[in-house]
């Protein structure tokens, strides 16, 4: 005997074994389960679970449905149940829309999705569409030709597709000053280039020499570049010296002795003690007397 899972609706009948007829919509369910008790079939409805053919795993469908099972001894009586219930929703579906069936508000019962399937009533097929003309895929290609080839076309519809706000003059086009193009064209106006010289500019035969000056600045040359002072230099000297004698003695053909690494500590301190005593600030070159002070 099947074991029912939690969401079971029965009619109120009892049956030793129960068998799959078809999967419905849940509206149905109360309706046929009604008219199963009037024809003594015994009959219950559950969510409809589909196992998965490999891991055997339950999965409820895409949509909710309920799964009708039914006393198999009593199967016959119950597919024409089920089949006087599907051809009168057909009729009433066909009434509010022309062509339509009941097809998906009642489906047969995957064999794979219980143990026992009984063999559902004769039930609707899907609904064939209407004859005409199948629709052609757009090539997008000539759809683009089309939309290139209407630019820039007058329509011929008097009222145009976009808001009268947007119906807004041109700017003015901006004409530049003409002159004649040649001696034989005269009275001929064109347009001037971007090439065009300025029509302020100097004839060819001006040279720019033989006009006056009329305050053209000429920058002052540069001042000279300052001159190291000597005791800066002998002190920059002192540093080098010193460096070499601590890190490099051979270069001064000296050997490397605790007394040239003296001298050369010596040598780097004094010489860098002196270029910061020789940085310090000095006193302007106005400087005088008075410090430039005037009372």
């Amino acid at each position: 005997m099947e074991d029912p899972t939690q969401g079971r609706r029965g009619n109120g009948l009892q049956a030793a074994d129960w068998g799959a007829l078809v999967d419905l919509d849940p509206r149905l369910s109360a309706t046929l389960l009604a008219r199963l008790a009037e024809a003594g079939v015994a009959a219950y409805v559950e969510p409809a679970l589909d196992a998965d053919h490999f891991t055997r795993a339950a999965a409820h469908p895409d949509r909710p449905l309920d799964r009708l099972w039914v006393d198999p001894e009593r199967a016959e009586a119950a597919r024409e149940v089920v089949g006087a219930e599907v051809a009168d929703l057909t009729a009433l579906l066909a009434e509010q829309e022309p062509g339509a069936t009941a097809h998906g508000l009642v489906q047969p019962v995957p064999h794979s999705a219980a143990r026992r399937v009984l063999s559902p009533p004769p039930l609707p097929e899907r609904p064939t569409p209407p004859p005409g003309p199948a629709p052609s895929a757009v090539d997008p290609d000539e759809e683009f030709r089309r939309i290139v080839e209407a630019y820039g076309k007058e329509g011929d519809d008097p009222v145009p597709p976009w808001p009268v706000v947007e119906d807004v003059e041109p700017p003015a086009r901006r004409v530049f000053p003409t002159r004649p193009e040649r001696s034989g064209d005269q009275g001929v106006p064109r347009a001037r280039r971007r090439t065009d010289p300025p029509e302020d500019a100097l004839p060819d035969w001006v040279e720019p020499e033989a006009l006056d000056d009329d305050g053209h600045f000429e920058p002052p040359p540069p001042p000279p570049l300052p001159r190291l002072a000597p005791q800066k230099l002998l002190a920059a000297l002192a540093v080098l010296v010193g460096v070499l004698l601590m890190f490099a003695p051979k270069l001064l053909l000296q050997d490397r002795t605790d007394f040239v690494l003296i001298m050369g500590m010596l040598l780097t301190a004094g010489g860098a003690g002196a270029l910061i005593w020789l940085m310090r600030d000095a006193p302007p070159t106005d400087s005088g007397p008075d410090d430039g002070a005037v009372v």
